[in-house]
């Protein structure tokens, strides 16, 4: 099984489409927890989520800030 992830320096469009997410490159990850993850990096990072699709899951940009939140919290406890 394969998750992906999809970010970029942007936030997402409002009205996202297969043809927008082909403009990206997608990051596979095994787990959906391993997705997850990385996406807190990424938003730690600075930069926008904007799905992670996987064996019956599709999570947007609001559903993945909000389960990456509890991790971006610890990484701010380590950071201080």
């Amino acid at each position: 099984m394969s998750y992906a992830l999809y970010y970029a320096t942007t936030p997402a469009p409002e009205h996202m489409d297969r043809e927008v997410l082909q403009r990206l490159v997608a990051v596979h990850f095994t787990t959906e927890q391993d997705a997850l993850h990385a996406a807190a990096l990424v938003l730690r990072g600075g930069q926008h989520v904007w799905l992670i699709e996987g064996p019956g899951l599709s999570l947007g940009a609001p559903d993945i800030e909000a389960r990456c939140r509890q991790t971006l919290e610890m990484f701010r406890k380590l950071g201080a």
